[in-house]
């Protein structure tokens, strides 16, 4: 089981970006991994891309997906995982908690519309209709996302978007 969502205010029952909470598995533990770990992350010129929680055996693991500008490297993940798995082992009274770190890949498929934030400055396509759109991403505003394609500024409605993903 891997639960997903956008934030706590979120009506789901089971959520993993920022809140994840576990009545069903008997813990009544909610932690928002956002608010407790971006000030780490932040020192470390990290952002928290996605996060999700799965329970196979009795046994919990504990995804993140990283970014960092200009790239992330093996090095950024392995001190990530040092200084972030004790931290998430204490909140989830678990010794043997699993913790994935990865980078978001090369084509990530953009999940979540705060992600545009993240992956500003980042060459994106865009699937508007029918047609793919390509360029470099320069951030969102409200409910669009702007980028520049050939020196023109574009302005697409999160509508309007269909799929959206890094080159």
């Amino acid at each position: 089981m891997t639960y997903h969502c956008t934030s706590p205010e979120e009506e789901s029952p089971h959520c993993g970006l920022f809140f994840l909470a576990w009545r069903e598995w008997g813990l009544v533990k909610e932690y928002n991994i956002e608010e407790n770990l971006a000030p780490v992350l932040d020192g470390m010129g990290l952002a928290l891309v996605e996060a999700s929680i799965a329970r196979h055996r009795g046994d919990v693991k504990v995804n993140l997906i990283l970014y960092k500008e200009g790239g992330i490297g093996i090095q950024d993940l392995t001190k990530a995982q040092k200084v972030l798995r004790p931290r998430l082992e204490l909140a989830f009274d678990r010794e043997h908690l699993s913790v994935e770190i990865s980078s978001p890949g090369t084509s990530r498929t953009i999940k979540d519309p705060r992600e545009y934030e993240i992956f500003t400055g980042r060459r994106m396509k865009f699937l508007v209709g029918d047609d793919w759109q390509e360029g470099i991403l320069k951030g969102s505003q409200g409910d669009h996302v702007l980028f520049e394609r050939d020196s023109e500024e574009v302005s697409l409605s999160l509508e309007s978007i269909r799929k959206a993903k890094l080159v």
